[in-house]
């Protein structure tokens, strides 16, 4: 179904426009900052120890102090590698450049030591510049080392200053040279290719040992025996010391070290940006759409965390991506919609009063079980045409803190034109009507704006009707208002047009007819949920009626008037047909629910009731525990021995009964006797009120345990809020259907809501 453009907090131009900036910020450098904070913060906190698998042998401080004129010579480092491989290490990597040592008189002596280790040893090649896979190279190992010795590049590129890439191999001099952490991991790349560190590793658990120990035979040769061994400069004077992100700086032979390990765990991979790109673009645009945009400011934070440990956990793993370009996308959108919220909000406002306006009201949750009271100043353009100057605003104040009184802490709505309109809890409809009374004497006395003294009036409308959406709510009280004002009464109450309107009736069974063939008439699905769990284990079926001119007509009215006209078995033979084919539908698709279809009880006399219902389970192959046939209680079993027999053979056919309303109607107990129910629902007037009356609450509490000892299930209607659904849940009700855990909707939402991930299944 297309999406509405006016669903969404901000425009698709909007939209499109951060899509478009954020994929430039991918490709340039400028949401990278992201990506390196991450990173650093990681190698700030460094925890994962190196193997073992290789040691440094540094020219420390320690050994330039144990050596004539603090000079560690050529014949030094002949003595140190004969030393190494004498200690049977693995393999020996020299990180150092002898360009300049070529004419010193003992080089034939290290050259010698070097040929001796055969291809034990990795020489270094060093890069004058190095530019991504590329490096210049000025020196290669000088031919007198022979040709047995192994050589690789300990060139990098700086990135802010820091090291955050190492080479796999880089091109030089038209040759492919492997790096030391390509030939510390044993890797042959065969190709260029560069690696992001793997920064969670903690310099201090790299093992360093002293060259003069090792020189002198200080050093247990146990320590190095079987190990790759790094010769390199480490002492404090060494210019070979490099910013590795998040750690303090590090001698080059410690970095190689650390890039040797990673590359053992496994083949570095580069996601690059464009992936968190497109699933963030995705969720944010779910979230605008979704409800409104109302959950989107937590979707966005959520998507973030989300974001942020992706990128850590797959970098752990040795998958590098990039966020930066998914949170500069959450950056753009979320400003734009704090923009679009301020700007709503202050149109939501009435600029007079201060108070929210009637845009505010019919754009918020659900009114639910509240009654709307809507008021208004009777003659309020004379009012503003007669008081000079800013005297209106001042009337308009006075007027809001009288209403202010009537509202019980309620929000109170002020309109342009001097109409009020605020909402009464469901516990308080008993006191409405004194409560109007009690407001009306409040104007009895006149306002005084200045030197004028001004007579108001207030007339008043009532809807309590539960049906409809907001907007039909709340035009509902206004027409009950003008009513009030023309018939010159305090107030009035909102009558639903089939009560008033003789022709509706009359012509009643053929508009069914048409809304039937039409498609007007359609089937709406409430979910049920269990309340220990949380789990959906149930919908119900429910007929809704959207008239061409009438708009949406309450079920209430429809249905008592199909009961009344006869046309109630054709009507329940649709929604049980349209249920059916639903329930089948998600039974294919793997989800196990209920499906619970109304039934007035006068049907049970129908003979051919059973066999049509299992005509239709046969034809949309359907397992019959699926389906729950719910009697409505409060309805007259017009022929008992016929309903027994019926109500017998539905049970014997494997659909479930239940109990619908229960509470209401007849004797409990004696209808308990006529059916032998599966599940027992308490009706929603017991359990809307139940945590303002301690009476109602033990009907509901009694009900509850009444079920369970019949064997049968507890089902609540009604739960419009959590504190409701946390009471039942400690009362051991089974399940729970309600505005608060999901309203009607259409079938292909119902789908929707099932497809999802788990987590997302949220009522």
């Amino acid at each position: 179904m297309p999406i509405p453009v006016k669903s969404l907090i901000i425009s698709w131009r909007t939209i499109a426009l951060s899509l478009l900036l954020s994929v430039a910020a991918g490709f340039s450098s400028i949401a990278e900052p992201v990506d390196r904070i991450l990173e650093s913060a990681v190698g700030r906190v460094a925890w994962r120890p190196v193997s073992g698998d290789t040691v440094v042998v540094g020219l420390d401080d320690k050994t330039l102090q144990a050596v004539e004129n603090k000079d560690f010579d050529v014949s030094h480092h002949a003595q140190l590698v004969s030393a190494i491989s004498a200690s049977q290490a693995k393999r020996l990597f020299v990180d150092f450049s002898y360009e300049r040592r070529l004419e010193d008189r003992d080089f034939p002596l290290l050259a010698d030591a070097v040929r001796k280790m055969d291809d034990r040893i990795v020489l270094a090649v060093p890069g004058s510049s190095t530019t991504g896979t590329t490096a210049v190279v000025d020196y290669w190992p000088d031919p007198a080392f022979g040709n047995r010795a192994q050589q690789a590049c300990i060139c990098w590129e700086y990135e802010f200053w820091q090291v955050w890439k190492v080479p796999l191999a880089v091109t030089a001099s038209g040759r492919l040279l492997p790096s030391f952490a390509a030939k510390l991991a044993d890797r042959q790349p065969d190709q260029p290719e560069v690696f992001a560190l793997d920064l969670s590793y903690d310099a201090d658990t790299i093992k360093e040992y002293s060259a003069i120990d090792v020189m002198t035979g200080k050093l247990d040769p146990d320590l190095l025996r079987g190990k790759d061994v790094i010769f390199a400069f480490t002492a404090a004077a060494s210019p070979d010391k490099h910013y590795l992100p998040g750690h303090d700086k590090l001698p080059g032979a410690y970095i190689h070290l650390i890039a040797g390990e990673a590359l053992k765990r496994g083949q570095p991979i580069n996601i690059g940006w464009l992936p968190a790109l497109a699933i963030t673009a995705i969720i944010l645009l779910g979230a605008l759409i979704w409800q409104g945009g109302r959950w989107y400011s937590r979707v966005a934070l959520v998507t973030t965390l989300l974001l942020i440990a992706a990128k850590i956990i797959l970098g752990l793993s040795l998958v590098a991506t990039q966020i930066g370009g998914a949170c500069f996308l959450i950056a753009a959108v979320s400003a734009n919609v704090s923009r679009n919220r301020r700007r709503r909000s202050a149109q939501r406002e009435n600029p007079v009063s201060g108070l929210p306006n009637f845009e505010a009201l019919r754009s918020q949750t659900p009114f639910g079980s509240a009654t709307v009271v809507a008021a208004k100043v009777v003659n309020f353009e004379d009012l503003a045409a007669f008081i000079p100057g800013d005297g209106i605003g001042k009337l308009i104040e006075q007027v809001t803190r009288r209403l202010l009184l009537a509202s019980q802490g309620t929000a109170l709505h002020h309109d342009l034109d001097g109409t009020f309109a605020w909402l009464v809890p469901y516990y308080q409809h008993s006191q409405i009507e004194g409560q109007l009374a009690g407001l009306a004497a409040l104007f009895n006395a006149p306002l005084t704006i200045g030197e004028l003294r001004v007579d108001v009036a207030i007339a008043f409308g009532v809807n309590d009707e539960f049906e409809g959406s907001n907007a039909q709510r709340l035009a509902a009280a206004l027409v009950a208002a003008e009513r009030a004002i023309r018939t010159r009464a305090l107030w009035t109450k909102y009558v639903p047009r089939q009560k008033d309107d003789a022709g509706w009736q009359l012509s009643f069974h053929s508009q069914l007819e048409d809304a039937l063939t039409g498609g007007d008439i359609w089937v709406a699905f409430q979910p049920q949920y269990a309340l220990s769990t949380g789990r959906l284990v149930g919908v119900e079926a429910l007929a809704r009626w959207t008239h061409p001119t009438r708009g949406p007509i309450p079920p209430d009215e429809f249905i008592v008037q199909a009961e009344k006209s006869q046309d109630i078995y054709r009507l329940t033979l649709f929604v049980m047909d349209q249920a059916i084919r639903s329930a089948a539908q998600l039974h294919e698709r793997g989800h196990r629910i209920n499906m619970s279809v109304n039934l007035s009880a006068t049907l049970l006399d129908h003979s051919d009731l059973v066999g049509t219902i299992r005509v239709m389970l046969s034809a949309h192959h359907l397992p019959p525990e699926i389906l729950t046939i719910e009697i409505t209680e409060t309805a007259q079993i017009e022929n008992s021995r016929q309903a027994r027999q019926t109500l017998a053979q539905l049970r014997r056919t494997g659909i479930r009964l239940s109990i619908d309303d229960y509470g209401t109607g007849q004797s409990n107990l004696e209808y308990l006797t006529e059916i032998e129910a599966d599940e027992i629902k308490i009706d929603k007037r017991f359990v809307m009120t139940m945590r303002d009356s301690q009476r109602n609450r033990e009907v509901v509490k009694s009900t509850i345990d009444l079920a369970h000892r019949l064997g049968a299930v507890a089902v609540a209607e009604g739960i419009e809020d959590a504190e409701t659904m946390a009471l039942l849940g400690q009362l051991g009700c089974d399940v729970g259907q309600g505005y608060h855990l999901g309203k009607p909707q259409l079938f292909s939402e119902l789908a929707a809501t099932l497809s999802a991930p788990p987590q997302n299944r949220t009522a």
